[in-house]
């Protein structure tokens, strides 16, 4: 009753019956996903087939980037359709339904709910698989309201020695590694993977909209043996560093970058690091590929879309160790987007290096799947570069980042230039066709002003304020 009186308030939507016409969408969220996945090459040693194999038969986004490097403002904005700008979500301890503006707002699934379809969801697809910031109101079911793996034994946790050199609380409790001897079939998210694959082997009768939220590899990197084993740490190798990359920065930037990446380097424990990350990835990698065996041996293998998405970055000693920043180790994601041939797909459409947001999807699978556009929303539909990867694409993509503490912060993403603007004062460019480890800030470069001048035009006109509950 609930969604049907919000329909009928913004007053744009028809609930249509389904004769096996309106494809359905598989929309797969890994947490904090990098680009160390195979077919992004953001580390030479990663191992994720079936996200690789995804990538193959779709359209992969080289260039895709969150709205936010940070969970809750990054899926926030994917499940609204609105920026953080907009909603005054930055952190994670907002929710939309709190702020009156947005009690009754109309997220991505309940739309497809409004016109007709079933919608399931499982994992951590908001903020959290269960309670308020799942937002039980966006789904028909949750299938799954639980994330992650086991812990080890108490003793057998933070065994690197680093905790207590973390001024961050977060921090000093996330940053662990360790293998567990249960096997991936006991971990949460391997049952959120069954949970989809278990959907996908019944008989539907209306179209649906299907979630699965994978946790790993969020930290901590607390995964079956097996993962560890199939990167061993002496072949381990470590990424690209500078240990002056921040001189040429301004003081936001550096404050963005905080210590935790030269504690872990400073105390030996990179590779290990590395390890863990390269581990955490495979392990997600074969959940995602769980549910993928199951679309492809289903009824529904040729009239699904199916989405795979990181919701940001994440940086592992780079620049720094951890999200909430704004160079491109902490914005840039996975994003794979596969249209059937037998829904007006082009077999052959490849990898698309245009920049993307993923604030983009709502309005891109509404197009996709034939809806009634929502014009409430923001973005804009990728559709055109779905269908052809290399087709003319003005737009950059827009990031921000605003901590409490200071902001408001923006990166704006070209298909040649990543620049970034502190709201304290302070700016960043970097040419990353020249430049991919962005190393050379060429801000204050009188040859690059037309360049900056150009970019700064798509920051936010305006910023709402910090929203804080009651």
């Amino acid at each position: 009753m609930r969604v049907v009186l919000i329909v009928m308030a913004i007053g744009i939507l028809s609930p249509v019956s389904w004769a096996g016409e309106k494809p359905n969408v598989l929309f797969i969220a890994v947490d904090d996903l990098n680009d160390w996945v195979g077919c992004l090459g953001g580390h030479p040693q990663a191992r994720t087939p079936h996200i690789d194999a995804l990538a193959k038969r779709g359209t992969l986004f080289e260039q895709a980037h969150c709205a936010a490097p940070l969970c809750s403002p990054s899926r926030t904005s994917v499940m609204m359709g609105l920026r953080p700008s907009t909603t005054g979500i930055y952190g994670n301890l907002n929710w939309f339904r709190d702020m009156p503006p947005y009690r009754e707002w109309v997220t991505l699934p309940q739309y497809f709910r409004a016109n007709g379809y079933v919608a399931w969801g499982g994992g951590k697809l908001f903020h959290q698989p269960h309670g308020k910031f799942s937002d039980p109101a966006s789904w028909d079911r949750q299938y799954s309201t639980r994330m992650g793996t086991p812990h080890p034994p108490a003793d057998l946790r933070y065994r690197h020695g680093l905790k207590e050199k973390f001024s961050n609380a977060i921090l000093a409790r996330l940053i662990d590694w360790a293998p567990i001897d249960q096997s991936i079939q006991e971990t949460a998210d391997w049952k959120t993977a069954e949970g989809a694959a278990d959907f996908l082997k019944q008989a539907h009768q209306k179209p649906f909209f299907l979630g699965c939220g994978i946790y790993l590899p969020h930290l901590p990197w607390y995964l079956p043996r097996e993962y560890f084993e199939m990167h061993p740490l002496e072949a381990i190798r470590l990424p690209s560093y500078r240990s002056d990359d921040f001189d040429d920065i301004p003081e936001a930037g550096r404050r963005m970058a905080a210590k935790a990446g030269a504690i872990i380097r400073d105390g030996g424990k990179w590779k290990e690091a590395v390890q863990g990350c390269l581990a955490a990835g495979s392990f997600a990698d074969a959940c995602v590929g769980h549910v993928l065996k199951a679309l492809e041996k289903s009824r529904y293998a040729e009239s699904t879309i199916v989405v795979l998405w990181g919701d940001h970055g994440y940086d592992v000693g780079e620049k720094k160790f951890a999200k909430s920043a704004l160079w491109e180790q902490n914005t840039r994601t996975p994003l794979i987007i596969h249209l059937p041939e037998t829904l007006g797909g082009n077999p052959e459409a490849g990898s698309c290096s245009r920049p993307v947001s993923l604030l983009d999807l709502y309005p891109t699978l509404v197009d996709l799947c034939g809806l009634p556009p929502n014009p409430r929303i923001e973005g804009r539909t990728i559709a055109p570069l779905v269908r052809d990867p290399k087709a003319e694409w003005p737009y950059p993509a827009v990031i921000t980042h605003s901590p409490h503490w200071h902001g408001p912060n923006h990166a704006v993403r070209s298909e040649l230039f990543h620049y970034i603007h502190y709201g304290r004062g302070g700016e960043e460019l970097y040419d990353v066709s020249k430049d991919p480890n962005q190393w050379r800030n060429l801000a204050s470069d009188p040859e690059y002003r037309q360049i900056k001048a150009g970019l700064s035009k798509w920051l936010p006109e305006s910023n709402a304020p910090h929203f804080r509950a009651n």
